[in-house]
């Protein structure tokens, strides 16, 4: 005799079956932030004060031949300066109420303030990789075509005719442009890199090294979509590009009574400036 259709199911007793949460949250993935540590910083000159950093410019002299009985040719080069302003002045808030954070399995505050601060690093990092791409006036490549290793030694030619110097040189890629990397033999190859060369831990977004330069890959290089979609990698000595951070990106948490909760505010001033124009190249892909 058959049972009928009369059965405890899945559904008769939902009621009895709980939503499990995990005891972790799932964090939103972050950006490799490369570029700030790369770059000449002023940090000092404005840690206390001030609204701008004035750099002061020093030309290179001629050398003139002597000639006998007569005085020397003098050199009287007129300086100027270069200047960079702070005007980047950047926050990212979130207010949590009691209510939520009472009746939260998860130390809210705590993820929300380190994801504060992430917001900051990573809008500062945008900052200077727009800035570069903007105002680096010497470009290689071809934007729809592969990152080749021609066009890697046409941005080190450049660097190398500037008098760049050799040490402090980076090679800044995107996600693509690391893909098209790893298609070019003379950066995988360890017999042509040598070994020793090779990144010990993959320190944060560094990926290996190109004619003797670490390269750093970053998911906040300038990307446009577009047919085709333009890659914006950038080829660089330290001093092609200085940031001044005024104010350290800083948390503080303040009790709102009025909205019975706990605001946390994270900030940073900063402001930066091409300095060698020709110590940068963006490299297209």
């Amino acid at each position: 005799m058959g049972l009928g259709s009369n059965h405890v199911t899945g559904t008769t007793i939902n009621n009895w079956r709980p939503n499990i949460w995990a005891s972790e949250v799932l964090s939103a993935r972050e950006s490799a932030l490369v570029l700030a540590n790369l770059v000449k910083r002023y940090d000092r000159d404005v840690a206390t004060k001030g609204k701008t950093v004035e750099i002061p410019n020093l030309s290179n002299l001629t050398a003139y031949a002597k000639v006998a009985n007569t005085q020397v040719t003098l050199n009287a080069p007129t300086e100027g300066k270069t200047t960079i302003t702070i005007d980047q002045h950047w926050e990212s808030s979130v207010l949590i109420e009691d209510f939520a954070e009472v009746q939260s399995a998860y130390d809210a505050a705590s993820e929300y303030r380190t994801k504060t601060g992430y917001a900051i690093a990573e809008k500062m990092d945008n900052f200077i990789a727009d800035d570069m791409k903007t105002n680096f006036t010497q470009t290689v490549g071809t934007y729809g075509v592969a990152l080749s290793y021609s066009a890697i030694l046409d941005a080190k030619q450049k660097l190398d005719e500037a008098k760049a110097p050799m040490t402090e040189r980076y090679f800044v890629v995107t996600p693509k442009g690391h893909r098209d990397l790893l298609g070019i033999d003379e950066f995988v190859r360890y017999d042509a890199m040598g070994a020793a060369s090779q990144p010990s831990g993959f320190r944060t977004g560094r990926v290996g090294m190109i004619l003797g330069n670490d390269v750093f890959m970053s998911q906040n290089l300038v990307v446009t979509a577009g047919t085709p979609t333009q890659n914006n990698c950038l080829f660089f000595q330290r001093e092609a590009y200085a940031l001044a951070v005024q104010t350290q990106p800083k948390t503080e948490m303040q009790r709102k009574t009025e909205y019975l909760g706990d605001l946390i505010v994270t900030q940073a001033l900063w402001g930066g400036k091409v300095l060698r124009n020709d110590h940068g190249v963006t490299v297209k892909c």
